[in-house]
């Protein structure tokens, strides 16, 4: 019996009218026939894998950092208990958030399986919890058609397992600006207030919670909104992101 590759046809076929390239070099995707970005070019993203922050999770280098913060935890300490992330922002890194974030390019989380197997110890992270995106404001959904956060969210929750669950549940209140040019403390006074849940949520029975986002710069973002839903009852939350930079 001849058996069909479906997933190479499938991709085939996708390519015939949704062309695309590896999000790092712009060669074409699937050059290795195993992930959507070229493998060595994921071998130049600068992957956390050993050293970190014990708050938010952020690589920190020298010396093994067990049990230390790292500088912007000591002094603004977060709402949120724990976090992790993938990424440093270096180019490659900038690469792939950009294609998410800007282009919509969401083929790049088709490669999630191979980013967990980089950076040890984030998917047992989040196994078990239930993954909230970090929202966007009606606005912008309707300028981009997307919240990428969301499709993070919901890739992690499929290589985690059925005890995983991405829950859509938080809204945006305030369409503020962006956070790009602004330091720490425009940052929080920028997003203070600005996240709500959505009527009707509930949370009860879900033992952890675990805040999703594409990039974790100061923190602000993911301190306003865990603090939406400490506000709410939510007695612990943690925070995981793909890019920290």
């Amino acid at each position: 019996m001849i058996e069909i590759d479906w997933k190479g046809w499938k991709r085939a076929l996708f390519d015939v009218f949704f062309p695309g390239d590896c999000p790092i070099c712009e060669r074409a995707a699937y050059l290795d026939e195993v992930s959507f970005a070229c493998l060595a070019c994921l071998d130049e993203v600068a992957w956390i894998e050993k050293s970190r922050c014990k708050t938010c999770g952020v690589g920190m280098d020298g010396m093994e950092y067990a049990g230390l913060s790292c500088k912007n935890c000591r002094e603004f300490p977060p709402l949120f208990t724990f976090g992790r992330t993938m990424f440093f922002l270096n180019k490659a890194g900038q690469s792939l958030i950009h294609q998410l974030k800007y282009d919509g390019n969401k083929r790049i989380l088709e490669d999630i399986p191979l980013f967990l197997k980089r950076v040890p110890g984030y998917l047992e992270f989040i196994t078990g919890a239930v993954l909230i995106p970090v929202p966007s404001h009606p606005k912008k959904i309707r300028q981009r058609g997307y919240n990428q956060s969301a499709w993070i969210a919901e890739a992690l929750a499929k290589e985690a397992g059925v005890s995983t669950v991405a829950y859509d549940c938080m809204k945006r209140v305030r369409n503020t600006s962006t956070q790009t040019k602004l330091d720490r403390s425009e940052r929080m006074q920028n997003v203070k207030n600005a996240f709500a849940l959505k009527d009707g949520t509930c949370l009860d029975g879900f033992d952890r919670v675990v805040l999703v986002d594409d990039v974790y710069t100061t923190g602000a973002t993911l301190d306003a909104c865990a603090k939406a839903l400490i506000d709410r009852g939510t007695k612990q939350v943690e925070v995981a992101t793909l890019g920290h930079g």
